[in-house]
């Protein structure tokens, strides 16, 4: 059974390839028309997952799943002003299910999944998933657990913020839910903009500056704008500071905000002061405040010890790393991809499992993220032959780039399928000596360009974690999406990767997941007796991942980078 699944309402349209319940390939549209957070229909990506596919057509498929609803938000809006008549023809496509749907919204239609089938001949219906039951199908189908809590957090889906969940093999009971606008997702994304930071896209920002910071300064007030309702186990939104679900407005913010802060909003190309540092750490411990007393309001209703998450809020990776500590939860699942881009994975599993439902195979290895496209060493060759470039072949392409990143060079490292997800995990990656503290700063001015608060990852043998990092019992880091504290007889070690706050948003690395890129780290230790490498994705400043070879050696030549590792070919400067 093949399922091509969708994202496309948001920022990063992507489009994946459910095979037989396992997610085998998969790409954002960003990746192949180079405009970061794409919102273009998902055409290549769907391309690429019908050829990973071996179909040439969608009559092949056994269906497609969209990660959003639009049934469910029809329920809560008056539809008679823009559905009765079409501004031009095509539109009927629409109008028609759109008033059929709203003569019996309750009694017609469940809120789970809305079947549509585009011809009567074509056996590939299409199925428009809840969005936040297509975050909870990645999160709980891609998980090692049997049965367990599930929690997904972000700005908003047809029409909650929060849905909260418990699961046991293929079965999901939803155990309630909180509306929007009351969102975590909202709150952190208005104090972004408020800094000067785009919402919805510079979040991480905010956690990097929040490290600077003294959260006292301002987090009595930042508390006020998202209240917490200890009877009912939820968060408000004030809505007299922030206005999201004001349509007449643009942005997150308001008059009445600016003056509640008692601050200015921060202009995008204002200097970065003391007082914006506080602000950013407040908002931080209160999104950490909120989030933790919500998982375990969780706990103590389900019980469960195993807690799988997604949404947007779950990129939070300084959040996730508490919450074994914080919460009673032992293991926690957080997957490669637990922004929307993940929708399209998680709608493809939820069709799969719970309306063909097909059983459900527990694998307790952490699913690879690695499923995008490749290139094997002589289209490379053929690539590099065409811009007529000198180059080296090397047998070893993981001893080269060790030897290359403990003589202090910038290593371009591009090998095998192309990660997916926002995140570089060894695929399309710069790799850098973790053992010099200046090697921050050179990367910022030569290759990111970016504000110089911002860390850098650290990636570590698997087997050595515990030599470095403080974490908890149960933990597990395969997608660099939790930040733990670096051991202080360690900070000194690898200063490159450690924050202000002395901890690193680490990456556990294991031969199972990612051969090549393990002995690479491996070849590094022996060289340096550092299990350790600095990691950042291979890109510029407003530019998405690398992609494609091209895509590899005009960033190279771009930037400030040493040294391109290609397949079995290096490129120097």
């Amino acid at each position: 059974m093949k399922i091509i699944g969708l994202h496309v309402h948001a920022g990063q349209s992507a489009a994946c390839l459910c095979e037989k319940g396992s997610i085998v390939a998969g790409a954002a549209e960003e990746r192949f028309n180079r405009i970061k957070q794409s919102r273009a229909f998902p055409n290549n990506s769907i391309q690429f997952c019908l050829k990973k596919a071996g179909v040439s057509t969608l009559e092949e498929l056994d269906g497609i799943a969209v990660s959003w609803n639009p049934a469910n938000n029809m329920k809560n809006i008056n539809l008679s002003g823009f559905t009765q008549w079409r501004r031009y023809d095509p539109e009927w496509l629409y109008i028609v299910p759109n008033n059929l749907l709203n003569l019996g919204l309750q009694e017609g239609f469940p809120g789970e999944s809305l079947k549509m089938d585009i011809d009567i001949n074509l056996n590939c219906p299409l199925h428009f998933v809840d969005h936040h039951r297509s975050h909870l199908g990645h999160a709980i189908f891609q998980s090692p657990f049997e049965q367990g809590a599930a929690a997904i957090i972000d700005e908003y889906g047809e029409y909650y913020s929060v849905t909260l969940a418990r699961f046991l093999g293929n079965k999901v009971e939803i155990i309630r839910q909180i509306p929007y606008p009351h969102s975590l997702g909202i709150f952190y994304a208005a104090i972004t903009e408020y800094l000067g930071f785009r919402p919805n896209s510079d979040e991480w920002k905010v956690m990097g500056a929040a490290a600077y910071g003294e959260p006292e300064r301002f987090q009595n007030k930042v508390e006020k704008l998202l209240l917490w309702n200890e009877s009912d186990c939820e968060w408000i939104i004030d809505q007299r500071y922030i206005e999201h679900a004001n349509m007449k407005r643009a942005g997150y913010l308001n008059e009445r905000l600016k003056g509640f802060l008692g601050i200015p909003v921060r202009g995008k190309d204002d200097e970065i002061k003391q007082v914006h540092y506080d602000l950013a750490a407040a908002a931080q411990a209160v999104f950490e405040d909120r989030l933790f007393r919500l998982l375990n309001c969780l706990y103590e209703e389900t019980g469960e010890k195993n807690l799988c998450v997604a949404g947007g809020s779950f990129m939070n990776s300084l959040a996730n790393g508490k919450i074994l500590n914080r919460t009673p939860f032992e293991r926690v699942f957080i997957p490669y991809a637990a922004a929307d881009n993940g929708g399209a994975m998680g709608a493809a599993l939820w069709v799969y499992h719970c309306v063909f439902g097909n059983r459900r195979e527990i694998i307790q290895n952490p699913p690879s993220p690695f499923i995008g496209p490749s290139w094997d060493d002589d289209e490379i060759n053929r690539v590099i032959k065409k811009f007529k470039l000198h180059y080296e072949y090397c047998e070893h392409p993981d001893q080269s780039a060790a030897e290359e990143i403990a003589t202090g060079h910038l290593v371009g490292w591009f090998q095998g399928a192309m990660e997916y997800g926002e995140r570089a995990l060894g695929a399309r990656s710069i790799l850098a000596d973790p053992r010099e503290a200046s090697m921050k700063e050179k990367i910022n001015s030569a290759v990111k360009y970016r504000e110089a608060f911002r860390p850098f990852a650290p990636s570590v043998l698997m087997e050595r974690v515990a030599d470095f990092f403080d974490l908890p019992s149960g933990a597990s880091v395969p997608y660099m999406e939790q930040v733990y504290p670096v051991r202080l007889e360690m900070q000194s070690v690898i200063p490159a990767v450690v924050h202000a706050d002395g901890t690193g948003r680490l990456q556990t690395v294991s031969r199972d997941m990612n051969p090549l890129y393990y002995d690479l780290i491996k070849q590094f230790e022996e060289i340096t007796g550092v299990p350790v490498v600095l990691n950042t994705s291979f890109n510029i400043q407003g530019e998405p991942i690398v992609c494609s070879p091209e895509d590899a050696i005009r960033t190279f030549f771009s930037c400030g980078l040493d040294t391109l590792i290609i397949g079995r070919y290096i490129l120097r400067k």
